[in-house]
């Protein structure tokens, strides 16, 4: 669908989660193409559906996804960057050392603690496979409700995970390392989320099984900048761009974007003028979209 004329938004770049793809988007990119934004979900090389990486190393991952902004977006013109879940903190992170041109930061339900109702009662015990290393021979399995309140897209989730062990959700297991490197960069970005000056949208759901809403709000209320907005959704888990209330994840992030949007007559951001296919064609999700319906 064209952009609509009236509007020429800052583009925006997404973040998956852990190990994930960028599938988790996919049944918001239609939306988000039809109120005319410039976006594009993208890969992460080291990040991106690596489901054993030999010896991941937070600070590759961050390196390498401000090597992507550098890729798709002209030094000097402004970006948005958005992620969900670890997503959102890789976004963080490489908001963090490109300061100067992000125009905005969109944290999705933003994990930096693991505190949610729908985790393991035995999750803590990971931190003894960290502490003697023994962190490579483990891994994590997805399980019920894997992040989605929805009852049909939950069944379809489980089932993709079954037959190819990746969803739109993410993949059926992440290794521990890779999980224990997933908490060092939550740690490193927590430290410095002060430093962040730029406008900020967080959106999370009142019953995400991961993060407890209250946790996020603690962490929203630290930030210094004034320019916030914590958008509370009630009718959905973690995977908030799959699930009951994706229509309204793409319609507040389509409004903090055009919020942000240069002056009429601007010169046309990079991101549009060279990045030709930034997606698959929106046919496909919008059939999806309606059989979830």
């Amino acid at each position: 669908m064209q952009a609509s004329p009236l509007t020429s938004p800052v583009p925006v770049l997404l973040f998956h989660g852990l190990l994930s793809s960028p599938q988790e988007f996919g049944l918001i990119a239609h939306t988000l193409r039809s109120r005319g934004l410039v976006h594009e979900a993208v890969s992460v090389p080291g990040y991106t559906l690596a489901p054993d990486p030999i010896s991941p190393d937070w600070r590759r991952w961050r390196d390498a996804a401000v090597a992507v902004v550098e890729s798709r977006v002209a030094r000097d013109e402004p970006v948005v960057l958005g992620g969900l879940c670890m997503g959102g903190v890789l976004a963080a992170a490489a908001a963090l050392e490109s300061r100067r041109r992000i125009a905005g930061l969109v944290l999705i339900s933003p994990t930096f603690t693991y505190d949610g109702w729908g985790l393991s009662p035995i999750r803590h015990l990971r931190h003894l496979g960290y502490w003697t290393r023994l962190d490579r021979y483990f891994s994590v399995a997805e399980r019920e409700p894997y992040g989605i309140k929805n009852p049909k897209i939950r069944k379809w989730v489980a089932r993709e995970l079954e037959q190819r062990a990746q969803s739109a959700a993410g993949p059926a297991r992440v290794p521990l390392r890779a999980l224990r490197e997933g908490e060092r960069m939550m740690a490193a970005v927590r430290a410095r989320l002060k430093e962040l000056d730029c406008p900020l949208l967080v959106i999370h759901a009142r019953e995400d099984e991961i993060t407890r809403l209250e946790s996020v709000q603690r962490l929203f209320d630290a930030l210094p900048t004034r320019d916030k907005e914590l958008a509370v959704l009630e009718d959905s888990y973690h995977m908030v761009t799959i699930d009951n209330d994706r229509q309204q994840v793409a319609s507040l992030l389509a409004r903090f974007v055009q919020r942000l949007a240069p002056p009429a007559g601007a010169e046309t951001p990079a991101l549009e003028r060279a990045v030709a296919n930034p997606l698959p064609a929106p046919a496909p999700r919008v059939a999806l979209d309606i059989i979830f319906n």
